[in-house]
C-alpha cells in the first residue's frame, strides 16, 4: 500500500539526541525509498534549550514542517516538551513520553510553577488517547548508557509497529549515526526499547 505521508515529531531539549533520532529515521526513509523532508527549531542556543525535529516522509510530501493536528507521532525525551508541542497532536496522535521532567535553572530561580509527570499525562489525555508513559531513562541506564536513550525510544516505536519503515534498514542506519565505541549499548538499548514497544503495541486504541 501506497504511503503518502507519515508525519513524525521528536522534541526534548538540547543534548538528548532529538537531531541525532530524526538524522537516523530520515536516513532510513530514504533508504525505504520514500521522499523525505525535516526541519528543526530550537529554544535556547545552549545545551539545555528546547529543540523541535520534524520529520515527514512519503510519496506525496513537500513542505518540511508538519501542519498543526498532523502528527501520527510524538516522542518526548523530556516529557514537557509534549505538552509545549501539543499543537501538533489530534486524537489519533500516539505520544511516547520519556518519564523524566527536566526543570529550567531559570524556573527554580524565579519560584515558578513546573507540570509534573501526571499533569503532562492528564493534559495530553484530553486530547488523545494514545499516550504512553516510558520508563525511557531508567532503561537507557541500564543499557548501559543514558545517551542511548534516543535510540532506545525508537526501538519502543518500531515496537509498536507504527512506524513504516523496516526494522532492518532502521537497524542499518543506527548502525551509521552511532559511533562505533557505542554501538554494543545502543544495539542493546534498540533491542529492549522493542520489546517494551510490543506491550504498547496492544494498548493502541
Amino acid at each position: 500500500m501506497e504511503l503518502k505521508s507519515f508525519n513524525l515529531l521528536i522534541v526534548g531539549i538540547g543534548g538528548q539526541g532529538v537531531i541525532s533520532a530524526i538524522q537516523i529515521l530520515a536516513w532510513a526513509a530514504l533508504l525505504d525509498n520514500y521522499k523525505v523532508r525535516t526541519a528543526e527549531t530550537h529554544g535556547m542556543a545552549q545545551r539545555g534549550g528546547s529543540v523541535s525535529s520534524f520529520l515527514r516522509f512519503g510519496n506525496e510530501v513537500e513542505g518540511p514542517l508538519i501542519p498543526s493536528g498532523s502528527s501520527q507521532v510524538i516522542i518526548a525525551l523530556e516529557a514537557s516538551e509534549a505538552v509545549r508541542n501539543f499543537r501538533y497532536a489530534d486524537s489519533n496522535t500516539i505520544f511516547l513520553i520519556n518519564n523524566k521532567i527536566i526543570v529550567p535553572p531559570t524556573v527554580h530561580l524565579m519560584n515558578m510553577e513546573y507540570p509534573d509527570l501526571d499533569s503532562v499525562q492528564k493534559f495530553l489525555e484530553q486530547i488523545s488517547s494514545n499516550v504512553f508513559i516510558i520508563n525511557g531513562h531508567e532503561e537507557a541506564l541500564k543499557a548501559g548508557d543514558i545517551r542511548s536513550l534516543n535510540v532506545y525510544m525508537l526501538g519502543v516505536l518500531v515496537g509498536s509497529e507504527k512506524l513504516p519503515i523496516k526494522q532492518k534498514t532502521l537497524e542499518n542506519s543506527i548502525r551509521r549515526f552511532v559511533p562505533r565505541k557505542a554501538q554494543i549499548i545502543n544495539k542493546i538499548a534498540f533491542q529492549n526499547g522493542i520489546e517494551n514497544g510490543k506491550i504498547i503495541k496492544e494498548e493502541i486504541e
